[in-house]
Order: structure tokens, then C-alpha cells, then sequence
């Protein structure tokens, strides 16, 4: 079963709460501190909760990809219509590619892994690193250099706690493997040449992959 009435009401209840941490934490944060912190608070509250959620509570991975895909879409018309001013920056699309790219890994995992979606498999962390990684390792890096630096940049005590957070994940789950996907996560937040939501997910998504359901590590 792809929809269940269970996964219905989840469904409604983290809708609501992403609304929650979306339009009211997130403001609240950002006027005690910066837009900055108001969009990792989001990445974390909203997108690592969703993420370590959602493969316990949904029967499928269908309703998380539509409603990701959905924000992205609720995102974008904010950007062009009436912008939310506490997190969404002009210059930076960021709050965009977080979902887009949720849903994506979400959309590949189902497409190219004969059941991943099971809490007991390994390759349900295939999907699920890269999506914390996103989540809770950039999150706590840019928290991390808006304290340390005082301003928007890559700096190292920033890559530090990624790595920290990311490679403790990954190797907890997925053991080595897991580990190296952990250190690439943090080394392509690092490069900056991209955007972090579409890097930081996606090369981690591929290396593991490659390396946990192809060669079976």
C-alpha cells in the first residue's frame, strides 16, 4: 500500500509542524539572532526531523516526495510574489534546493533500490545519510561560523563541526562506507563552487550507492 490513513494524519501533523518551525520558530530565531541562524534552525527542525521521521511512520516514501515538492513549489512563489523576509535572501536559493533536493534523493532511492524504504535495511540509509547530512551537518556548520565568524562564510571551525556530526553519522550507520560519505559531505560543503542543498546530499547519495548497493560493502 503506497497511502494509508495512518500516513494521511502524519502527513497532516508534519505539514503542520514544518509550518510551525517555517513561519513562526524560524522568525522568532531570526530576530534574536540572523537570517542566517533562521535558516539552519529550518534545515534542522524542519528537514532533520521530516528526514529521521518519515521512514518509521510512512508506509511509502510517496507522501514525503509530493509535499517536499510541493514546499519547493510554496518556496519559490514566496520568492516571486511576497518573500519571506526572516530566512529567504535574494541572493540565495538555498531554502529551494534544500527541498528539491529531498525529494529528488527520495525520488532516485525508490527508483534505483528494490526496497530501501525499510527501517531494518541498510539501504535505507543510502537515502537517509545524505538527507541528515543536509539536514543536521550543514545546519550546525553554518550555526557554527555565524558564532565564530560573525558573518556569512566557509571557514574552517564551521568544516570541523560538519565533519564531526556528519562522519559520526555515517559510520554509525553504514560503518565505513558511511564514514567517507560523512568526510565527502563536508569536503563539498566546503567547495562552495555550488550550492550546498545540491551538493552536500547528491555526491554523498552517488558514493554510497555505488559503493553499499552496487559493490554490496
Amino acid at each position: 500500500m503506497l497511502v494509508s490513513l495512518s500516513d494521511i494524519v502524519w502527513a497532516i501533523a508534519l505539514t503542520i509542524w514544518v509550518m510551525v518551525v517555517t513561519l513562526y520558530i524560524s522568525k522568532y530565531v531570526a530576530k534574536k539572532t540572523t537570517i542566517y541562524i533562521a535558516r539552519k534552525t529550518i534545515h534542522i527542525l524542519g528537514g532533520g526531523v521530516v528526514a529521521v521521521l518519515s521512514p518509521f511512520i510512512f508506509s511509502s516514501p510517496l507522501l514525503p516526495i509530493i509535499l517536499s515538492y510541493l514546499l519547493t513549489a510554496y518556496l519559490i512563489f514566496h520568492r516571486e510574489k511576497n518573500p519571506l523576509s526572516w530566512f529567504q535572501d535574494k541572493e540565495n536559493r538555498g531554502e529551494v534546493w534544500f527541498t528539491f533536493s529531498f525529494g529528488t534523493i527520495l525520488v532516485l532511492s525508490w527508483i534505483l533500490i528494490a526496497n530501501f524504504w525499510d527501517p531494518g535495511s541498510k539501504y535505507l540509509y543510502v537515502a537517509l545519510l545524505p538527507l541528515l547530512y543536509m539536514s543536521f551537518g550543514d545546519g550546525v556548520t553554518g550555526i557554527i561560523r555565524n558564532y565564530v565568524y560573525k558573518r556569512r562564510v566557509k571557514g574552517w571551525w564551521g568544516s570541523l563541526g560538519m565533519f564531526i556530526v556528519s562522519s559520526i553519522l555515517g559510520y554509525y550507520f553504514l560503518s565505513i562506507p558511511g564514514l567517507i560519505s560523512g568526510i565527502l559531505a563536508t569536503v563539498v560543503e566546503r567547495m562552495g563552487k555550488v550550492d550546498d542543498n545540491i551538493l552536500v546530499p547528491f555526491v554523498p547519495f552517488f558514493f554510497l550507492y555505488v559503493t553499499v548497493v552496487l559493490l554490496n560493502l
